[in-house]
């Protein structure tokens, strides 16, 4: 049986009207476009040989699928034919492993004739992939979910509260990818921390090979060169992504990328997601002992904490607690019933987390483990109060689930007054930690990146279960957003490169983003977390120059512009840089967005606009003048308006 048997094929006409001319690129620039390349990738090439898609404007090859295929194989076809489609207006027939084929063969997926060739899935390891190139066939394959009762079956809730269930959403494939006369065609997708090297396999090839960009979840900010043949170079590439577990699954929800993206669907962005190779692994970690899981699950009047923490936190000195937990996570892992509301565990890890209020149990056990830290603040944000108390809490639940389940761990945060860890040094090998680190401070609070670092390094010379953090890019937006006013641009493209290279260098497992950058940063910090050897200003160059077309230039010195403004210490002097952080409000216009640099700011802009030829290039730039420049441009006008009606000019 053919899966896509019952798809009405493409017309000409059909295709035409999607306006794909929009999403051309001057082919003068595809031969600049880089191969990503990775450390742990095994290469082999022939020289001078090609592998043929589309050839005198018609197919050169056949798209082969197994029946069933993976979910990962079946959006992987999909996204290769479509993809193929809008880059030569030629459709890649797809078919069934059991359907007669002559010719070239491109194996999505495993199958029949995968096996032929001896690649079967289970010889990948999770989240390896191929690309592979054997006599008249290329091979896109890795480890895929097998969708199954079991699996299905399987709990756990992620960072957000969304079970894995929840993050396999079902979308009209034809109408997200802006193909609406071909469908409909409801799919659901892989879940973004199922496995699916397949896809990342196609992608890959996508970008590898044939020079796709997805900038955003639209036609309108995706790079798709067009030519009417599609020939690659033969190369074999077999590689994981570097870093396991990748979470900055965003909504688009701030202004700056939000408007940079346009208008969007929320199916368009689920697959955005599995495009830039976001989830990966399976972890997690936030609050989960809060006042909603202690009304309905740690409900025990025995250890209920003592005092005015009594429902936000629980006794963390009591023993039967210690067992509940564990035997909680035991159930966990073993499968028994869908995680209780409030909890978060995903794969191999179990949460615990305490409420985010240092408000604490007064019993005498309690106040004489919280007494330890007295004198361990640091002055900022983390520091190690309650570090003891609350590892030495962590500590005993993890030793009891070692004792039934040694290959699981107890997963938790290194955050706020526990940042640091217990001053014993004290860390149960199947604690997994993951510190809380304010990244987004790092061009310009050298104090807080060093005490961060300090806590840090103290945890990863400790840890010797995996090791994953959490970062914060949450300012100066999410100060504005929340007092409602307007901060400057806070661009750090290079700085948060650097940081991403160096945690993967150190063996870190996974990153969760908390917050949300600009549409470039977000887009090249994915890119680093898959590849550490991307080179930022080669991909800032590749993006101005694919997305703005003659007004790249332009607006590449000012995206560039912010970055230096942003990220120079100089423009943070006392009082606007303090001990523990940075007057973030008025340093804005104060110090960062003047009125100087405002106009030279606007006349980079208003070049742009000269200078922008297609509709498309035009399209592109307003979206950037909409979202960020009059975001900058209304928080300069209105810090002069209150100037003028301050009483001290009065």
């Amino acid at each position: 049986m053919n899966p896509f048997a019952c798809l009405p094929p493409c017309t000409v006409a059909a295709l035409a009207r999607q306006s794909l001319t929009a999403l051309a690129v001057v082919l003068a620039l595809l031969p600049a476009l880089p191969a990503r390349a990775a450390a742990d990738e095994i290469r082999t090439e022939r020289d001078g040989s090609t592998f043929d898609l589309v050839a005198d404007g018609a197919p050169a090859c056949v798209i082969v699928i197994a029946d069933p295929p993976s979910p990962a194989a079946r959006l992987a076809a999909l996204e290769l034919q479509s993809h193929v489609l809008k880059i030569t207006g030629v459709e890649l027939p797809v078919r069934s492993e059991h359907a007669p084929v002559t010719g070239n063969r491109i194996l999505v997926g495993e199958s029949a004739a995968t096996r032929a060739f001896g690649s079967r899935g289970v010889d990948f390891d999770p989240q390896e992939y191929l690309i592979g190139f054997r006599p008249g066939a290329l091979i896109l394959m890795g480890r895929d979910w097998k969708d199954t009762p079991e699996a299905r079956r399987e709990p756990g809730r992620t960072i957000s509260d969304r079970t894995l269930a929840d993050l396999r959403q079902r979308i009209d494939y034809w109408r997200t990818v802006g193909l609406p006369d071909r469908g409909p065609l409801e799919i659901e997708l892989p879940g973004v921390f199922d496995e699916q090297g397949t896809c990342y396999a196609a992608y890959d090839f996508l970008e590898r090979c044939c020079g796709v960009r997805w900038y955003g979840p639209t036609d309108l900010t995706t790079v798709i060169p067009r030519r009417s043949d599609l020939s690659v170079p033969i190369r074999d590439i077999r590689r994981s992504p570097a870093l396991k577990h990748r979470n900055a699954l965003s909504g688009a929800s701030w202004p700056f990328l939000r408007g940079q993206w346009g208008e969007f669907t929320p199916q368009q962005v689920y697959l955005h997601w599995r495009r830039l190779r976001l989830g990966g692994e399976k972890w997690a970690g936030n609050h989960t002992i809060h006042r909603r899981t202690i009304e309905t699950v740690l409900n025990d009047p025995e250890y209920q904490a003592r005092g005015p923490a009594r429902g936000l936190n629980l006794c963390y000195s009591h023993p039967k607690l210690v067992q509940t937990l564990a035997q909680m996570a035991r159930d966990y892992f073993d499968g028994k019933g869908a995680l209780p509301g409030g909890f978060k565990a995903l794969g191999d890890y179990f949460a615990i987390v305490p409420e985010d209020a240092a408000t604490y149990c007064a019993c005498e056990r309690c106040r004489a483990l919280l007494a330890r830290g007295a004198d361990r603040g640091t002055g900022f944000f983390s520091g190690g109060e309650i570090s003891d108390y609350w590892f030495g809490f962590v500590n005993a639940v993890a030793r009891e689930v070692r004792r039934t389940h040694p290959d699981k761990f107890i997963a938790t945060l290194a955050y706020w007054n526990y940042a640091f860890p217990p001053q014993d040094g004290s860390l149960e090998p199947n604690v997994s930690i993951a510190p809380c680190l304010h990244t987004c401070y790092y061009p310009v609070h050298p104090e807080m990146r060093a005490n961060d670092r300090r806590f840090y390094a103290q945890w990863h010379g400790l840890a010797r279960a995996p090791m994953f953090l959490w970062v914060y890019y949450h300012h100066p937006m999410e100060a504005a957003l929340i007092g409602k006013w307007k901060c400057f641009p806070h661009v750090m493209v290079h700085q948060t490169a650097d940081a991403m290279r160096g945690f993967i260098r150190d063996g870190i497992r996974g990153i969760f983003e908390c917050g949300e950058q600009d549409q470039v940063e977000q887009y090249i910090m994915a890119r680093v977390w898959d590849d550490p050897e991307t080179n930022v200003d080669d991909a800032l160059k590749e993006f101005f120059a694919l997305y703005f077309g003659a007004a790249g230039a332009p607006m590449e010195r000012f995206y560039r512009r912010l970055e230096a403004i942003a990220c120079d210490p100089a423009n943070y002097p006392p009082p606007y840089h303090r001990g523990n952080g940075i007057d973030w409000k008025r340093a804005a216009w104060e110090t960062l967005g003047t009125a100087e640099r405002i106009q030279e700011l606007g006349r980079l802009i208003d070049e742009a606009e000269a200078r922008a030829g297609s509709d498309l290039e035009q399209q592109r730039v307003a979206l950037w003048r909409t979202s960020i420049w009059q975001w900058t441009l209304d928080g300069r006008r209105e810090y002069e308006a209150s100037l003028a009606t301050s009483p001290e000019n009065h």
